[in-house]
């Protein structure tokens, strides 16, 4: 009898998670799918950004092509790879004496849900002068913001 009413008493205690319990999880889960669905598609042009401007590195002319053969070049890959909008649009090209930038510095604001929004920054840039540092911003474009010859 004694060893019966110790299994009555463990299977009381293994009930299993209560409502508020899966709802917190739930609750969780549903603001992480959200955040991943709001953030998610600028991250992957983030990382679209960053392949064109391998692609362009890869490219041994570069240097001699044109500010409007580059901005072409990148735009055929924006293209193909379905990158839109803040991306495109903030293409910087600036010649130096010895090597050339491409820099693509943007900032996207994604309302999250009501009055609350996320606020992602991406720079990358190219230095035709060390390639194979491509994409991790190595000028600060700051001291260029007051003059508008870029």
């Amino acid at each position: 009898m004694a060893l019966n009413t110790h299994f009555s008493r463990a299977l009381a205690k293994q009930r299993g998670m209560s409502y508020w319990g899966w709802l917190a999880i739930i609750a969780v889960f549903g603001f992480g799918l959200t955040v991943v669905s709001k953030m998610g598609p600028a991250y992957v042009d983030a990382h679209f950004v960053e392949e064109g401007l391998h692609s362009l590195a890869q490219n041994s002319g570069v240097r001699e092509m044109s500010n409007t053969q580059i901005k072409r070049e990148l735009d055929r890959f924006f293209t193909i790879n379905n990158v839109r909008g803040e991306p495109t649009d903030s293409v910087k090209i600036i010649r130096g004496a010895d090597s050339t930038l491409v820099s693509i510095n943007y900032e996207l604001r994604q309302p999250l849900f009501q009055n609350v929004d996320v606020v992602m920054k991406f720079n990358k840039q190219l230095n035709t002068a060390k390639p194979e540092l491509c994409c991790e911003p190595l000028v600060d474009l700051e001291q260029f913001r007051k003059r508008d010859d870029y």
